[in-house]
């Protein structure tokens, strides 16, 4: 996760104008982001299964993607 991020905040400095101060909080919020994402995404496995909820989180994801390649 800390990969993501570090390439990730110097795409948002750039683009935001972020500061120092300003770059914790975007930092700390991803980071509880993705223990969230993490632990809700455990719940879904231990309940419908691994494969399905796999499938459906590729489904659910790759719909928008093709979606804005079809609009450009």
């Amino acid at each position: 996760m800390t990969v993501s991020i570090s390439g990730a905040i110097d795409f948002l400095q750039d683009k935001y104008v972020l500061s120092p101060a300003l770059q914790g909080p975007v930092i700390s919020s991803s980071i509880i982001g993705g223990v969230i994402g993490a632990g809700f995404s455990g719940f879904l496995s231990d309940k419908y299964g691994r494969r399905r909820s796999t499938g459906r989180r590729a489904k659910s994801s790759t719909r928008p993607r093709l979606l804005r390649l079809l609009a450009n």
